[in-house]
């Protein structure tokens, strides 16, 4: 009967222990709810004040539920030892159990007191690269934004040079505070090194490839967003130029991502040049056809596109003199290179309306002989 009424008061008081904690942990996380609602209401930003309420909620709550849940623990630690205690047979148990569990929470105590100078070190190595990094990240952005200006960056290679150092702060710190982080001598610390270098080097030959040929791009000053540029058979304005890819917007409002050693391997600019750069149209026209008619045609064409600048004036070349037909090609320089892909569509128009009106005929693509009849459209459609 002793040792039921024992035993029957330490379940009771482990229900009552349980229980109370579970009440000061709910009354605890109302109260913290109510605090951070009141510390976040003078943010101005209703969607910064919500991610602040959340993290701060997150936070609070997190280690209130740590505090109670160690609580809870310890009580049923106390539960077990009593209840080993009263019964006869195992009350050799009980200290056995308390002697081990003491001493494991002595020396967890020994090894976080051992560890708080290399912890301190660690918290000064990171609130020193936490302000150089806001430093360095305030002077990059300003430069961005056009507030300061700088004679070695202009907007994109201070944003990547922002990203870089970013990453090589941290880096450095990292390596620097590994040393002083507590279980860095382990063997389990020193696996998940080796494992992660591991797939680091793996996977990282192709990604070197990309973000070597991404800086010699940016760093080059290749190119530039707003550019109008050809790579490969692709062709369309820069939207992004990034560290591993490079995005195009096409004349057809495509999307094209290509990646960095793509673009270096293939780029064609047409945005640098300091007069314009200047496209060819290409015509084949029999022997028969006077040379200066044609590129009488060919420069009325041009100058009745519009969309085509004046100066530099358009040109005509003879660029080859094959077995059947002349080749000749018309010069000219775009007022928007952006819209290079319309404009030779109507450039074309006009160069059919105007030789069908002189009745010359155009040889392209292929001229074997001389046709019966001249290819011309009926009178009237051209």
């Amino acid at each position: 009967m002793v040792i039921a009424g024992s035993l029957g008061l330490a379940v009771a008081g482990l229900v009552g222990w349980i229980t109370l904690v579970w009440w000061m942990r709910q009354k605890l996380l109302s109260r913290l709810k109510g605090l951070a609602f009141e510390r976040t209401r003078a943010i101005a930003s209703p969607q910064l004040r919500r991610v602040s309420l959340r993290q701060l909620l997150q936070l609070t709550e997190l280690g209130v539920r740590l505090v109670s849940l160690g609580l809870m623990l310890a009580g049923a630690f106390v539960f077990v030892v009593v209840a080993l205690e009263v019964i006869p047979g195992t009350r050799s148990w009980a200290g056995r159990i308390e002697h081990v569990v003491l001493e494991e929470l002595i020396r967890l105590g020994e090894s976080a007191a051992s560890a708080l100078p290399g912890i301190a070190v660690v918290a000064v190595i990171f609130f020193v690269t936490r302000i150089v990094h806001e430093v360095l990240n305030h002077y990059f952005r300003s430069i961005t934004a056009g507030e300061i200006s700088s004679g070695l960056f202009d907007g994109v290679t201070a944003e990547t040079t922002r990203r870089l150092s970013d990453a090589g702060l941290w880096i450095c710190a990292i390596i620097i505070a590994f040393p002083y982080l507590p279980g860095s001598e382990s063997a389990a610390f020193r696996g998940v090194t080796v494992l992660a270098g591991l797939m680091i080097s793996i996977g990282s030959a192709n990604l070197v490839t990309q973000f070597t040929s991404g800086l010699a791009l940016i760093y080059g000053r290749a190119l530039r967003p707003g550019d109008y540029v050809e790579i490969g058979t692709n062709e369309g304005v820069v939207e992004r130029i990034g560290l591993l890819a490079c995005t195009l917007r096409t004349p057809r409002d495509e999307i094209v991502v290509l990646p960095n050693a793509t673009v270096a391997a293939g780029l064609k600019n047409f945005s640098l040049g300091r007069t314009g750069i200047r496209f060819a149209v290409t015509v084949t026209i029999g022997y028969d056809a006077p040379w200066r008619q044609v590129r009488e045609l060919l420069l009325a064409a041009a100058t009745a596109t519009p969309g085509i600048r004046a100066e530099p004036a358009p040109a005509v070349r003879q660029a080859g003199l094959d077995d059947f037909y002349v080749r000749y090609e018309l010069l000219f320089t775009p007022e928007d290179v952006t819209q290079r892909v319309p404009l030779l569509g109507h450039l074309h128009e006009a160069i059919q309306d105007r030789f069908h009106a002189a009745g010359v005929q155009i040889m392209s693509p292929h001229y074997n002989s001389d046709p019966a009849q001249p290819k011309l459209p009926p009178a009237g459609t051209s």
